[in-house]
């Protein structure tokens, strides 16, 4: 049955409202999503760093590539747990869907409904802007400084868009 009282149209309709009410779901997928910002930025800084040592490289792959391609898996699985949250699993968004005007007018649901999803779709564009520049034209200054350029672009959107404890919106820095 539905919050609504309504019952469910079929048997997988039913499932999936009791996955998506389910608040072990949620934390689940907030405990994972959280710990995964520390993976992402890890491998952000370190991709970041290794993709400015080697900007003068003119080999034919860029060097420390994997590094590149941890970054962007880790970017990649926190966006994936990050819209599971937002399209369905959080109380904060489904409240900012619900009356997006006065969401607007609250700083801790607008960080949650726009700044927030806005920073990390900054970070993954970066992300994937570094990898084509990191696969271009081996003699390319594009490749040799946009790489860099790109995920210190994606780096920084991230840490502008975490929620960091003091903060109106924050959240704490581990979650268990």
């Amino acid at each position: 049955m539905r919050k609504d009282g309504r019952h469910a149209d079929s048997a997988l309709e039913e499932m999936i409202l009791r996955f998506r009410e389910g608040p072990l779901v949620y934390s689940t997928v907030l405990i994972i999503h959280s710990w995964l910002r520390w993976a992402a930025l890890l491998f952000g800084v370190t991709a970041t760093f290794n993709a400015f040592r080697h900007r003068a490289d003119t080999a034919e792959r860029a060097h420390g590539q994997r590094w590149d391609w941890l970054f962007m898996l880790a970017l990649d699985l926190q966006v994936l747990f990050g819209l599971l949250l937002y399209f369905g699993l959080s109380p904060f968004t489904r409240e900012a869907m619900s009356n997006v005007g006065a969401a607007l007018h609250d700083p801790a649901l607008r960080f949650w409904a726009i700044t927030h999803v806005a920073m990390m779709l900054v970070a993954l564009v970066a992300v994937r802007a570094g990898r084509i520049f990191a696969m271009g034209e081996r003699r390319s200054g594009a490749r040799r400084n946009g790489r860099y350029i790109c995920f210190a672009i994606a780096v920084v959107a991230m840490v502008a868009g975490v929620p960091w404890p003091g903060l109106a919106h924050g959240r704490p820095l581990f979650r268990i």
